[in-house]
């Protein structure tokens, strides 16, 4: 499942500036979108909810392991292994952004992957769980939008492997809000119809961790 944004020249307009103090002399611009709230989690140093769900489904423990983070920020997409991805994301430089948070335990490995174009309003969230042989379990996909009314919707699905290859849709498409509440579904326009035409509903095929190209420490 690859990661696609519409074509629309639309910026977000959705931060708000919050002073740090002495401390910290820069402004930190907070965004009220999926990924801003993700990286507020972390500031906040407590676990995303989504990812404890799919540990669980995964039976992999995330409870007390140190998961490890890479960011990338520039037109390559090239990955960098940070020890804060809030402390990254304070200091973006454009508006491509990508992260990733990895967990490892006995039972395989857990990897939460979000990319943005922040200029469109367009940020897809991409849970990978891996068994103890590095291939793929489970994979759970949400794709969100801000369109130009500021009306967040974004589409939602989950597979899950069954038997040696084939693999299960165990939730299926549909639409859902910033907090990933199930909503009905939101009048589109037609390149956004085109859109979500094309994302989704086809399972995943099989794949290694190594394909996700991180960095080899990320997977240490």
């Amino acid at each position: 499942m690859t990661t696609r944004f519409p074509v629309l020249a639309v910026l977000l307009g959705l931060g708000s500036f919050l002073f740090l103090g002495q401390a910290q002399a820069a402004a930190q611009e907070s965004f009220q979108s999926p990924l801003g709230r993700y990286v507020d989690t972390l500031r906040a140093n407590r676990p995303d909810p989504v990812a404890e769900r799919i540990a669980s489904l995964c039976q992999i423990s995330i409870l007390h392991v140190q998961p490890r983070y890479a960011f990338a920020n520039d037109e390559a997409g090239k990955w960098r292994i940070v020890q804060s991805l809030p402390k990254a994301y304070d200091q973006l430089e454009m508006d491509l952004v990508n992260t990733a948070e990895v967990w490892q335990s006995s039972g395989g490995t857990l990897v939460e992957e979000w990319n943005a174009a922040l200029d469109v309003g367009g940020f897809q969230r991409t849970l990978y769980c891996f068994d103890g042989t590095g291939m793929l379990k489970v994979m759970d996909a949400t794709n969100y939008q801000i369109p130009e009314d500021g009306k967040l919707w974004g589409m939602h699905e989950q597979w899950v492997r069954s038997g040696d290859t084939a693999f299960r849709n165990t939730i299926l498409f549909h639409y859902v809000g910033l907090m990933d509440e199930r909503i009905p579904h939101p009048k589109l326009d037609e390149g956004y119809r085109k859109y979500v035409a094309s994302w989704g509903r086809k399972p995943p095929r099989l794949m290694r961790i190594s394909e996700l190209k991180f960095p080899a420490a990320l997977l240490k």
